[in-house]
């Protein structure tokens, strides 16, 4: 068994050092796992994510030989807007940084890399279908279903599309989910800590893997995780002015009594 086999059947978050990204301990663990998961499923996978920035997350995938092609999607702004009401800065965001980067690691010769917005790309600039997406880019709700809609024009048949920081985005995945729905196209979707989203399309259960189904019925730490990410904004409504106003409009309203 190869080192790189052993660490990814282990979820060893090693696999990640090379290059630094947003990702916490879990949520590595989390992305293994469906990686692992797809690898099982789909010998010689192709990967696809929205969002790589210096392509962090990139790495395992660029390092298993059962993925045969990885496709990066990013339109490299220096400020990007964001649903917590902040624009984020990423600096040195260029495509050359990201590939030199990840040729410290292996050859780069299986990625392909398309500079934009899904708003603006077509999806037959992905000449291939894939089976695993990672939308990770534009933290905005509009954005996520665009990206999400791409996603769903160049995933195989059967395949998965997974969510990176799902508490900043979950309208916006609420409503993937919704489309999903109304398009009758058949679907799982579940949560993995800390915040990756997952949703298989059609029949892909990558849920039967053991390292998924472990953390599927242990899911308390992604829902827990989740609310507390977004504290802040409860205490922040709790602050004495705000506090006033909502008891005086509970009270005017009533919506204090039951009977």
């Amino acid at each position: 068994m190869s080192n790189f086999e052993q660490a990814i059947s282990n979820l060893d978050i090693k696999i990640f050092e090379r290059i630094k990204s947003q990702l916490s301990e879990n949520d590595k663990q989390s992305l293994l796992a469906c990686q692992l998961a797809v690898r099982e499923i789909s010998p010689d996978y192709k990967y696809l994510e929205i969002g790589s920035y210096l392509g962090g997350s990139i790495q395992p995938h660029l390092q298993d030989e059962k993925c045969v092609r990885v496709y990066s999607i990013d339109k490299r702004p220096l400020h990007q807007p964001d649903n917590r009401g902040v624009d984020y800065t990423y600096l040195n965001n260029s495509t050359a940084r990201m590939l030199e980067l990840l040729g410290e690691i292996a050859p780069t010769d299986k990625i392909k890399t398309i500079d934009g917005d899904t708003r603006q790309i077509k999806p037959s600039e992905v000449t291939e279908k894939m089976q695993m997406c990672l939308i990770d880019g534009e933290h905005t709700d509009a954005a996520v279903f665009s990206d999400f809609k791409f996603c769903l024009e160049i995933l195989a048949e059967n395949g998965a599309i997974v969510f990176h920081d799902a508490p900043i985005t979950y309208n916006g995945i609420s409503t993937c989910v919704e489309h999903l729905k109304q398009k009758g196209i058949k679907f799982r979707a579940y949560s993995l800590p800390d915040i990756v989203f997952a949703i298989e399309i059609g029949d892909f259960p990558m849920h039967k893997n053991a390292a998924i189904l472990d953390r599927l019925t242990n899911n308390h730490t992604s829902y827990l995780y989740s609310l507390q990410y977004n504290d802040y904004y409860r205490q922040f409504a709790n602050k004495k002015p705000f506090l006033l106003y909502r008891k005086f409009i509970t009270k005017w309203k009533g919506l204090n009594k039951f009977d």
